[in-house]
């Protein structure tokens, strides 16, 4: 019987946060005004209230950029997939696992097109069995159907697998939820125990797949 690897996309396959600071650096420096891309990113929680483009016009608001929100949105999606690369290792990693014998899928929490052109830009379907966009499969971490529907795609059980990914509420909760072996990319990050608990808290991806073909 084949094993189940899945692995969240954003900051724990490829390096989104990084690549969304280089983008504001090149933002701010193009509308020649000043400001720190990390110090907004501290205060972007303030302008989310569930509307995609809120981060956006929360751009707007911090830097005073004399753009439209919508415009921004764009040129962000456009920008991204260049900035975008795998965490050292990953590649390795993910052709490792592939050479014992794991089926490896993405299980990721986003909008499908542009979900979907990150994992292109960087190469990563071709060391993938399985693909599911929460936009696209109409489920989102952490609810067990997008585990499942990973599971019968790539045609391994969850019983036994691995669910890795950098989320608490998404990867960790979800993962626990349907069975799985959990690792944590913390990212510096602290572990609270009010937190969903990780079997594994790690700091690097490229620590995971060490884990998961380490045991039996």
């Amino acid at each position: 019987m084949p094993r189940l690897a899945l692995f969240d996309l954003d900051d724990t396959l490829i390096s989104s946060k990084d690549a969304f600071v280089a983008w504001i650096d090149e933002l701010v420096a193009g509308y020649g005004v000043g400001g720190d891309a990390m110090g907004f990113l501290e205060k972007e929680h303030v302008y989310w209230t569930g509307s995609p483009d809120d981060a956006f016009r929360g751009l707007v608001d911090y830097f005073g950029l004399p753009a439209e929100a919508a415009e921004l949105m764009h040129a962000y999606r456009v920008r991204m997939v260049e900035l975008l690369a795998p965490f050292p290792g990953v590649v390795d990693g993910l052709e490792a696992l592939r050479d014992a014998g794991w089926r490896i899928g993405i299980v990721t929490n986003g909008y499908g097109d542009f979900q979907n052109a990150k994992i292109d830009a960087v190469g990563l379907r071709a060391y993938v069995d399985v693909v599911c966009v929460s936009d696209v499969e109409g489920t989102w971490k952490p609810e067990p159907k997008i585990f499942e529907l990973a599971s019968e795609r790539a045609g391994a059980p969850l019983e036994g697998g691995w669910m890795v990914g950098d989320s608490l509420t998404a990867d960790i909760a979800g993962g626990n939820g349907v069975g799985m072996h959990t690792a944590w990319v913390r990212h510096g990050r602290r572990l609270d125990l009010a937190d969903p608990q990780p079997e594994h808290v790690i700091e690097h991806t490229a620590e995971a797949f060490g884990l998961i073909l380490g045991r039996p």
